[in-house]
């Protein structure tokens, strides 16, 4: 965004003062939209009648991001609003300065630092907050008067309260919260979306966002790697073709190699995850004691197992017999419901080096596995781990990988040459070349055993049907969630379970047909 900035202002000669007034105007519509929707949909005054219970107090800091708070103050009184600002110090930027000078024409600003009580009042008392205090540029935690006034505006009871850009304390970059944040209920995100809005916990500050365009060029820096945000539009464009004369074997073989005594469950699931993805066949290469659990939970899935080794779990002797099985097919799924034996993390690491196939390696076939080994894969490979899986194959606290999800994703899948799904909340999808991408789909709803060998199984399953790895990473979880998303109104978080998600694949699938595929 600074780049882009920049090449506005200095390369093309847009004056920064008007990006400063187009992001206002794009405030203050937001804002009379929330007390007067009818007359923000028709672009008239709104009557003083249908004004907000209180004043509208637009919270300023002395940057360009309180510059655009007082710019908004000024249309918000053009629009028949009642406005004031409380400001934490005088303007402090060029721009600022400007648009404060062309404010104090308009109406009254309260300062915080020299005004506490009458300050404190008129946030109590708002029908309307606007934080404009900081933007993208904070580095450090919020302290002294800034944190006295954010924690005053968090405690404030009104009903809307915007924020412009980012919630003041959210890093732009991770989402993390800089000591305390303003919690809002809209932002009002500046021409491109900030990682740290759809990253958790700056996702629970933001509320609903809107990104406003502010006349800038979509043109990107170019050594940047992109980030981008998965919508509908595109998650349909990459569902693989369904030819009306095609067959079983047009739609793919996965072998998923999956399954352990007590985890049979998590074998079947990934099996119906990849026949829910549409895949034309599927084979369980699962441990002998497992190989006839299967009719009567899934009849369309195939079972095949290896003589010799143990009876309960994947192990070495096995491994020629599922390497010669996965030439066979199309790709594979490997890892749900493995367990730990010291066996079956050999033949997980055995099993990786060996096999060329397109392979997903989920759970506890990841716990084997290491930097090395992942580097050294001959096929195509997508990893589905939760952060803690990840922090332990990456040699890091768990803590340390959640401060910056998608930084740590797209180091980690350029470093090993790896499509990486960094599961929870914002799913994180990052490709070998550092693109990343973050999922919107879902909720706490998934955060429950077994959703997660679904996921594999839909991702595998589209690796089957030959998408492209980062595509059928992509494809998979949007659809996984959205399966959730669309189960919302009728199943609550706390009772959604796998099966639910099973279920709702097919619906999701639907959906995304009612969307015009993008480009």
């Amino acid at each position: 965004m600074q780049a882009m900035d920049a090449y506005a202002i200095r390369r093309l000669g847009i004056p920064s003062l008007v990006l400063m007034e187009n992001a206002a105007h794009h405030v203050a519509r937001t804002v009379q939209s929330l007390v007067a929707p009818h007359s923000a949909a028709q672009g008239a005054a709104p009557a003083t009648s249908r004004g907000p219970a209180g004043p509208i107090v637009v919270c300023c800091g002395r940057g360009n991001n309180g510059g655009d708070g007082y710019a908004a103050a000024r249309l918000l009184v053009n629009m028949g609003l009642p406005a004031v600002v409380v400001a934490l110090g005088p303007a402090a930027s060029d721009d600022a300065r400007h648009n404060a000078r062309l404010w104090a024409r308009f109406g009254e600003t309260v300062d915080f630092s020299t005004q506490a009580r009458k300050a404190g009042g008129l946030l109590r008392g708002a029908g309307v907050l606007v934080d404009a205090l900081f933007g993208t540029g904070l580095q450090r935690p919020l302290e002294g008067g800034a944190a006295r006034l954010v924690r005053a505006f968090n405690a404030a009871p009104a009903l809307h309260k915007v924020a412009v850009d980012v919630p003041s304390g959210v890093d732009g970059d991770t989402g993390q919260v800089l000591g305390i944040a303003a919690r809002c209920t809209h932002t009002v995100c500046i021409q491109v979306g900030k990682i740290g809005l759809y990253q958790h916990p700056g996702a629970e500050h933001a509320g609903q966002v809107n990104v406003v365009p502010i006349s800038i060029p979509p043109r990107w820096p170019p050594r940047a790697p992109g980030t981008y945000l998965l919508t509908p539009e595109f998650a349909r464009a990459l569902r693989p073709a369904r030819p009306r004369a095609g067959h079983k074997g047009t739609f793919g073989h996965l072998l998923a190699v999956c399954g352990s005594a007590g985890m049979a469950g998590a074998a079947v699931l990934c099996g119906l995850g990849a026949l829910k993805a549409g895949t034309g066949l599927i084979t369980m290469g699962v441990p002998r004691a497992l190989r006839d659990r299967f009719v009567g939970l899934a009849p369309e899935l195939m079972t095949l197992t290896a003589a010799g080794g143990d009876e309960e779990a994947l192990d070495p002797p096995q491994l020629a017999t599922l390497l010669a099985a996965a030439r066979e097919r199309s790709a594979v799924a490997l890892g749900c419901g493995f367990g730990r034996r010291a066996g079956t993390l050999s033949f997980a690491r055995a099993f990786v080096q060996r096999c060329a196939l397109p392979l997903l390696i989920d759970a506890d076939g990841l716990y084997g596995l290491d930097a090395a080994l992942l580097r050294k894969r001959r096929g195509v490979t997508v990893l589905t781990p939760h952060p803690g899986e990840l922090a332990r194959l990456a040699g890091c606290s768990i803590g340390e990988l959640n401060a910056d999800r998608v930084g740590h994703a797209r180091r980690l899948a350029r470093a090993w040459g790896v499509v990486l799904v960094l599961k929870g909340a914002g799913t994180v999808i990052a490709a070998p070349d550092g693109t990343a991408f973050i999922n919107p789909t879902g909720d706490e709803g998934l955060a429950s055993g077994g959703t997660g060998d679904v996921l594999s199984g839909i991702v595998g399953g589209l690796l089957a049907q030959r998408l492209p790895a980062l595509y059928a990473a992509l494809l998979g979880v949007y659809v996984h969630g959205l399966a959730r998303d669309l189960a919302r109104p009728h199943i609550a978080g706390a009772a959604f379970s796998a099966g639910n998600l099973v279920a709702g694949i097919n619906r999701a699938l639907s959906a995304l047909d009612e969307h015009p595929a993008a480009g």
